[in-house]
């Protein structure tokens, strides 16, 4: 509490003299009289003051709702924490437990403990020690627990995080998306961790973590390495890098790990400190001695995960690692391996390795091949149980975007049709409009011959004559829109030259046919304006003279032929 209030304390006490020093430049510039600047410094001290309000809520926000956490979301229930250090474990603690209490995994791949007790959730300490990414086996242990946990309920959420950086937590949460069939392959899978990460992960990956990544794909595309043991008879590898100044620039020994244990050291600790004279040495090499190779005892068998470390020794008894390579013996040629400086950890990044580097292995056939064939069946029915279980996964996730993408397409349809609609309702109303327009001299007539005076149009309404004009041009248009149509529905791609005249023909007859119509809609028109003319004297006549009366008659033949057009027109246009 104390902490929040001198924050916001500080916070104000900033924006306050900002503020007071904008006030005195405006008024400054006011006493000077010069309008525009005024107006542009007023403006200025508002974009100021809206910058400063924001970047005060972003400190606010970073400080105490998201408690200077590094937390970072891939999919809505796949998250990367930072490591939960003395300094961050209270904070982050509150912040998943406010938003996450009794929904949350936790995958903790640092090798490090601490108190678990804080996140209201389950944590599950993974070790793998020395190794860059999970054993093989492991890691597909862990993607049957956390898809289990996932699919348990929709508000289940999964929380990983590593030591320093994140590329084991990177390549775990690539396997698994590509486990529960996100993505085709771990690759497209890790693109999409990287781009949440501030870091480009993508190219932080270690070579052995890809390896362990390709090793993951092959099982899930249905191999199933079955146990192989080898026995490493030589190592050795090409040019020596600079890791000291002067005559000596390497002092390197192996160390070998399988499973968690250290199998076989070149060189020990206790020797480097115990002062004695008669300490051996790792053999120094000079920086332009051709290559290195390390004595190795008889017995050496490496089966399953192994990792390799070579590692150079200071005169004052520190160690440094120079590069270290991780690979599975199921994978492995039976004869040996060779990796080139990009294929191998550290070296693959350092520039005292030159280009040419390269690590060779030589094996050979032990006789304990045999061993472990129970091991191998308990390892072979893990591997076709994380494949069945990926396999539905991935078909309810196909099943999840086909109906998302019928959803969205039928959504897209509803709308196009809709928005059709409108389209068809307003050319009906214009068309319509159109009409109403053509007959308007008719009733003009009907009026006349009735002797009731006809209704004045309203003021800028389109004259009869020119509605009748708009209506034989649009109708001349669809009926050429109609011909065209008609001529595009070929069976042919081409068409021929003989079909083309019949296109230009049926075109050409539903325009005369709609002229034709026009003549008489055009006659008839002008019989009932002329019947609709006053007399001589400018007015409309009181009574009818028995000579009217069959002029009357013959107006009223005239709209009823009016009326047939228009019953004809309309049945036309159904038809079509």
């Amino acid at each position: 509490g104390i902490q929040r209030s001198c924050a916001m304390a500080w916070l104000l006490s900033k924006g306050t003299d900002f503020l007071n020093k904008a006030k005195e430049q405006l008024e400054e510039v006011a006493q000077s009289d010069l309008l525009e600047k005024a107006k542009e410094a007023a403006r200025d001290v508002a974009e100021a003051a809206t910058n400063l309000s924001e970047t005060v809520q972003a400190e606010y926000r970073r400080t105490f709702e998201d408690l200077d956490c590094q937390i970072f979301r891939v999919r809505h229930n796949l998250l990367i924490m930072e490591h939960p250090s003395v300094e961050t474990i209270e904070r982050l603690a509150k912040r998943l437990n406010q938003e996450y209490a009794e929904r949350m995994l936790i995958f903790n791949m640092s090798e490090k403990t601490y108190d678990a007790g804080r996140f209201e959730g389950e944590v599950l300490d993974v070790a793998f020690r020395g190794l860059p990414a999970p054993p093989l086996e492991l890691l597909f242990e862990l993607c049957l627990s956390a898809s289990q946990w996932l699919g348990a309920d929709s508000e289940n959420v999964l929380v990983v995080h590593c030591f320093s950086g994140y590329t084991r937590t990177a390549m775990f949460l690539s396997c698994l998306m590509t486990f529960r069939g996100l993505h085709s392959n771990s690759k497209e899978a890790l693109k999409e961790v990287s781009d949440v990460l501030p870091a480009d992960g993508l190219s932080e990956i270690l070579p052995s973590q890809q390896r362990s990544m390709s090793y993951f794909h092959q099982c899930l595309s249905g191999y199933t390495p079955m146990p192989k043991v080898l026995r490493l008879s030589k190592a050795m590898f090409n040019t020596v890098p600079a890791f000291e100044q002067g005559t000596v620039a390497l002092r390197p020994f192996l160390e070998v790990w399988s499973n968690g244990d250290m199998i076989f050291s070149s060189f020990t600790s206790s020797a480097a400190g115990s002062g004695t004279e008669d300490v051996t040495w790792p053999t120094s090499y000079g920086a332009k001695d051709p290559c290195v190779s390390f004595q190795l005892p008889p017995d050496l068998l490496l089966q399953g995960d192994i990792l390799m470390r070579v590692r150079h020794v200071y005169l004052d008894g520190n160690k440094d690692t120079a590069f270290r390579l991780a690979f599975h013996t199921s994978f492995a040629p039976d004869d040996g391996l060779q990796l080139a400086k990009h294929e191998l950890d550290g070296a693959c990044s350092d520039h005292r390795f030159s280009d040419e580097f390269f690590m060779d292995l030589v094996f050979e056939d032990p006789s304990k091949r045999q061993e472990g064939a129970d091991e191998g069946a308990t390892a072979s029915a893990i591997f076709e149980k994380a494949r069945e279980v990926a396999q539905q996964l991935r078909e309810e996730e196909e099943k999840r975007r086909v109906e998302e993408a019928a959803a969205a397409a039928a959504a897209a349809t509803a709308a196009a049709a809709a928005a059709g609609a409108e389209d068809d309702e307003d050319d009906v109303e214009a068309l319509e409009a159109t009409l109403r327009g053509g007959a308007g001299l008719a009733d003009s007539g009907a009026a006349g011959a009735s002797g009731t005076p006809a209704k004045p149009k309203p003021a800028g309404a389109i004259p009869d004559t020119a509605g009748a004009e708009e209506l034989k041009k649009a109708l001349a248009a669809a009926s050429a829109d109609d011909a065209a149509a008609a001529a595009k529905q070929v069976p042919s791609a081409k068409t021929s030259p003989r079909e083309e005249p019949n296109a230009k023909t049926g075109a050409k007859g539903a325009g005369a046919d709609i002229d034709s119509l026009f003549d008489e809609f055009d006659a008839a028109l002008s019989s009932a304006s002329q019947a609709s003319k006053p007399s001589a004297g400018g007015g409309y006549g009181t009574s009818e003279s028995p000579s009217t009366a069959p002029e009357a008659a013959g107006s009223k033949d005239v709209f009823a032929d009016v009326d047939d057009f228009l019953k004809e027109l309309d049945s036309g246009l159904s038809k079509k």
